[in-house]
Parts: C-alpha cells; sequence; structure tokens
C-alpha cells in the first residue's frame, strides 16, 4: 500500500512558458531571482516578460536572493509582495530563488515573519507560485519545501503540501549556460536526491521507478554535459534527472545524507551537492549492511556501491577536509537525530557515529 500526491502542473520542454496562461494567477507578478543575473543571461526573464507582457500582466522583481537564502530576505521580499500588490510569485533560477518564492508567497498571504510559519506550517495559505528553473539539480519546482538559513546559520526545511508551486516550467534551454562548476554541483545534488529515495524507507514502488530512470539519465549524461556544455540532448536528460528526483523526494523526503551535508555548507562554504557527495558512499554502504536490497536498486545503474563511488569521484574527486575533533563534534552537534531525515535511513545512527563520519572525511 502506497499513496502519491504532487499537484504541480509540471511543463516540460522547449519554450513552454509561452503556453502557460499566467492570467489564471492574476494581473500583478512577483519575480523572483538571484543576484547573479544568470536568469537573463539564459533568456529565462526575456521569455516570461514576452509572455507577461503580451497579457497585460504587470510585474515586480526582487532580485536579492543569495545562495543559501536567509530568513530575512525572504521577509523583505514577502513585505515588498504585500506593498507592490502582487497577486502570485515568479521563482526563476536554482533552488534558492525557488524556495525563496515558495516562502515569499507564505510569507505575504498569512502577513507574518517566515520564522514564524514553521510552528504553523501546515495552517499557512499561500498566493499561486510558478516554478522557471534554470539549473538541473534541487527539483525544487515539484517540491513541498523550502530550505532557508536561520539568523543562526542552521539550514532550516519549511515542509508542507501548502508549499506545492502551482506550475513548474523546466526548460533545458536555460541550463545551456550554466558554468561547469554549477553543472556539476547541481548535477550531483539530483543523483543524491535520487539515490536517497531509493534507499529511504519510506521509498515506493513508484518512486523506485522515477528515481532509477532518473539516475540512469545522470549516469549517462552528467558526465557528457561536463564535457560539452552545449548539448542540448544531455542537458535535457539531466534536466529530466533533476526534475524526477524533485518528484520522488517530494514524497520520500531525504535521508541523513542531506542532514549531514548542512553543517558542510554552513561551516565551510561548500556548495550543497557537492557536501552531500561526501557522505553519500558512506551512508550508502552502510544501509547495505541493513538495508541490501534498497542499495541494491539504487546503485544497479552503476553495477554496485563502489561503482556509484567510482562514478562520484569521474565527476568531482572528493576532497579531505581534515576536520578537527573540535569540529566533528560540531558539526555532529548540529543534527537532529530524530529528524525525519536520520529516521527514514535504514541503520542506527547516534551521535557517536555522526561524529566519526565527519572525522573520517
Amino acid at each position: 500500500m502506497f499513496s502519491y500526491f504532487n499537484p504541480v502542473d509540471l511543463r516540460f520542454g522547449e519554450n513552454v512558458v509561452s503556453n502557460v496562461d499566467f492570467t489564471l494567477y492574476g494581473k500583478k507578478a512577483f519575480i523572483v531571482t538571484g543576484r547573479s543575473g544568470s536568469a537573463k543571461k539564459n533568456n529565462a526573464i526575456k521569455d516570461l516578460l514576452g509572455v507577461l507582457d503580451a497579457k497585460g500582466i504587470s510585474y515586480e522583481f526582487f532580485s536579492e536572493v543569495e545562495e543559501n537564502p536567509s530568513f530575512e530576505t525572504v521577509d523583505r521580499g514577502a513585505e515588498l509582495f504585500r506593498t507592490k500588490y502582487c497577486d502570485f510569485a515568479v521563482g526563476i533560477g536554482g533552488g534558492s530563488p525557488m524556495d525563496v518564492a515558495k516562502a515569499i508567497s507564505a510569507g505575504a498571504k498569512m502577513e507574518k515573519k517566515v520564522a514564524d510559519l514553521y510552528a504553523i506550517k501546515d495552517s499557512i495559505s499561500c498566493y499561486p507560485v510558478i516554478e522557471m528553473t534554470t539549473t538541473s539539480g534541487t527539483g525544487s519546482e515539484v517540491t513541498q519545501y523550502s530550505v532557508l538559513t536561520s539568523p543562526n546559520d542552521k539550514k532550516l526545511g519549511l515542509r508542507t503540501n501548502k508549499l506545492f508551486p502551482t506550475v513548474a516550467i523546466v526548460d533545458p534551454r536555460y541550463t545551456l549556460t550554466m558554468p561547469a562548476d554549477v553543472t556539476i554541483s547541481t548535477g550531483l545534488d539530483a543523483l543524491s536526491q535520487l539515490v536517497e529515495s531509493v534507499i529511504s524507507k519510506i521509498s515506493t514502488p513508484l518512486t523506485d521507478t522515477i528515481a532509477v530512470k532518473g539516475i540512469e539519465l545522470i549516469k549517462m549524461s552528467l558526465p557528457e554535459v561536463v564535457k560539452k556544455a552545449s548539448s542540448l540532448e544531455h542537458r535535457s536528460n539531466v534536466s529530466m534527472a533533476a526534475t524526477f528526483s524533485g518528484l520522488t523526494i517530494s514524497q520520500t523526503g531525504t535521508t541523513i545524507v542531506h542532514a549531514l551535508g548542512y553543517p558542510i555548507t554552513s561551516h565551510l562554504g561548500i556548495r550543497h551537492g557537492l557536501a552531500n557527495m561526501l557522505t553519500l558512499c558512506q551512508i550508502v554502504k552502510n544501509t547495505q549492511k541493513f538495508d541490501p536490497e534498497r542499495v541494491k536498486v539504487a546503485t544497479a545503474p552503476f553495477g554496485s556501491a563502489n561503482g556509484l563511488c567510482e562514478f562520484i569521484d569521474s565527476i568531482y574527486p572528493r576532497p579531505k577536509l581534515k576536520l578537527s575533533e573540535k569540529d566533528a563534534e560540531i558539526f555532529a552537534g548540529e543534527i537532529d537525530l530524530k529528524a525525519g531525515q536520520v529516521l527514514n535511513t535504514p541503520g542506527n545512527y547516534d551521535f557517536g557515529f555522526v561524529k566519526e563520519i565527519y572525522r573520517s572525511l
């Protein structure tokens, strides 16, 4: 017995933004983008504005989203959304702008600070959110998660079905201008999510089917786009795999791999997808002791768990962090051992185990 709930209207392919009827969502859009300006370089904004202008829909820009976005950024955006009388949000970019668009829609609708939404998450209301992904990694365009950074620099996931986007626009053309380092980090984030969804205790036959296909696409095409960034065919495959990763973790969530990665990103500045790679192999091999069939399914495209690790190293040779005893204790102390990410991972995970994982990096 299993269930599957994902209410997002997914549009995948070239120029699919032109087929979205934005008039269904209001007369004024609140466009959320990152600070880098990449959404202009890849023409996502140009395509969106062409459609909005043709429909007579006005818009307000909020281009202040940083990597690992803060509560403060969300609160500023929500206030601007309200004062400019916007009707819906459009998140354009990678996971950060898309997550912020979700949180802004909730904060603006509820007229609350984002910090106050965590306690009432399943009771919140949101304005409509349209997501346009320009990277191939987080799958945030089809998930009910918004991962934000608290004032004390901890990454906290706001999760509720109320945050599911209304529409997801995945046009692989927008990924053609991604730099190699972003291609690698986001592609490996997708791989991590796909593998984690399979090894999760709450995986289902449907999520397994989607995830394994996504893993196959990553194995086939991520090395190719690293070598030849202009290959739209392989870019499309990686984009599809990333969206598949979002579809699967919207049901299963992630595992302790993600939890372990957050302190690495927060303290050392290592990008999220790469941070996950530093512990994915250890967790997969530990899972093998408790649920070998799960690991067999997850690593089948690579032949084995070792094959998965060899693939990762071929894309991203994992560095040695050489954390001190004190740092390992600090990092381990930030892991909530009662969180769903930990409890849904096959195996037994206590403070000592987690600390030793960090000491081994």
